[in-house]
Formats: C-alpha cells, sequence, structure tokens
C-alpha cells in the first residue's frame, strides 16, 4: 500500500464517472432497503428484504464494477454492454460467495470484532477471483486465502480501507448534525456510493498486482 496507490485510488471515480454513478445507484437501492429494516434487524421482519436485496444486488453490482475498474486503471473505458452480458454467467458464484462469506463476518463479530475483520480481509478478494478468473467459488475463497498470506500486506490494505471508511462515518456524521434531513440522506446514499468504488479500486488494483507477479 503507496500513497501513489491511493491517491490514484481515490481519483478514478473522478476520472470515470460511470463507476461512481454504478456505486451511487447501489448505493441508492440499499438505503432505501434499509430505510424499512437495517441489516442487522433481525427482529424486525422487513429485515428479510433489506438482506435479499443486499444477496440479490450485490453479485450484478460486482460483476458490473470490478471489469470497468480493471478497464479504468488501464485507462479504458468499460463497453457496459459486454460487461453486463458477461456478468449473468457470474451471478451464482458471486451470490454463493456473499452468502458464504457475509455468514463467516457475522459469525466472527459474535464471537468478538477482531475475528469479522479477520475473516473478512481473508476473504477480500474472491469477488475478484471470480470475475477476473471465472473461478469456482471455493477456489476463488482459497485464492483469497492464498494472497493474504503475508500478514503485512494484507494489514496495509486494512488499513487503507479502515481509512476511507473512517472518514465515510465522519462526514456522516457531521452531516448528520449540521444538514437537514434531505441533504443527509442524499449524503449518505453518494457518500456510501463514492466509499464504494474508492474501496473497490483499492482492493481490485492490489488484486491485479499480486496475481500478476508485481
Amino acid at each position: 500500500m503507496t500513497w501513489e496507490r491511493l491517491r490514484r485510488s481515490l481519483a478514478l471515480p473522478f476520472r470515470f464517472p460511470a463507476l461512481l454513478v454504478l456505486s451511487v445507484g447501489f448505493s441508492g437501492l440499499l438505503y432505501a432497503a434499509s430505510l424499512a429494516a437495517g441489516f442487522l434487524d433481525v427482529r424486525n421482519p422487513y429485515w428479510v428484504l433489506s438482506v435479499g436485496g443486499l444477496l440479490l444486488l450485490s453479485p450484478i453490482y460486482h460483476a458490473a464494477l470490478l471489469p470497468a475498474i480493471a478497464g479504468a486503471l488501464r485507462g479504458e473505458r468499460a463497453d457496459w454492454r459486454a460487461v453486463l452480458g458477461d456478468g449473468q454467467s457470474l451471478f451464482q458464484r458471486l451470490f454463493l460467495g456473499e452468502v458464504v462469506v457475509g455468514a463467516a463476518v457475522i459469525a466472527g463479530g459474535l464471537l468478538f470484532l477482531i475475528p469479522g475483520i479477520y475473516v473478512g480481509m481473508r476473504f477480500v478478494y474472491y469477488k475478484q477471483a471470480i470475475v477476473f478468473e471465472r473461478t469456482s467459488t471455493l477456489s476463488a475463497l482459497r485464492g483469497s486465502l492464498r494472497l493474504t498470506r503475508d500478514g503485512r500486506l494484507t494489514f496495509r490494505l486494512f488499513v487503507g480501507l479502515a481509512a476511507l471508511y473512517g472518514c465515510a462515518l465522519g462526514l456522516d456524521a457531521l452531516l448528520a448534525a449540521l444538514a437537514p434531513m434531505p441533504v443527509v440522506h442524499l449524503g449518505a446514499v453518494v457518500g456510501t456510493g463514492l466509499l464504494l468504488t474508492w474501496m473497490n479500486v483499492l482492493v481490485t488494483s492490489t488484486y491485479i498486482d499480486a496475481t500478476s507477479g508485481s
């Protein structure tokens, strides 16, 4: 993790706005679902809708976003028709991965916060493995475990992701304290979309470097 990589990651959504538009759309749909029930509010009957929306939308979103990010890192604009068409074959594997990793992270989080974070970081590359290598879900999970065996590199990636997440939380708290409610809602959707784009750019760029031997 270098400052140059972080700088490139932060700039990419503004150089290729379609990435941000896709993420804001995904964020808006999830935000609308979460207004009925939070993703961890299991006692609320509408919880099924919010979690179901996440499980169904996330594979579609990542199947479209990750190839577009890879192209943007090369300075190329995405062929969205090809990307979306190709993503149909990846849905089942990404969906299964979402279920397995989500359950593992929640189980780890119930034990204590640190195990949940650890599990999430060890499986951080499985989506990239599925999308770019066309591998099975199980092979993608194993591949992510292999790529994250170097604790130092994984910790640096975690620090970068945590810094982005912390900035987003700070902005959200600032808006909640100072802005009217419509601005808070809009800021939450756009801010989350930008955060998702940055995080996926950071993870994808490190994945490409790790698998290309650079």
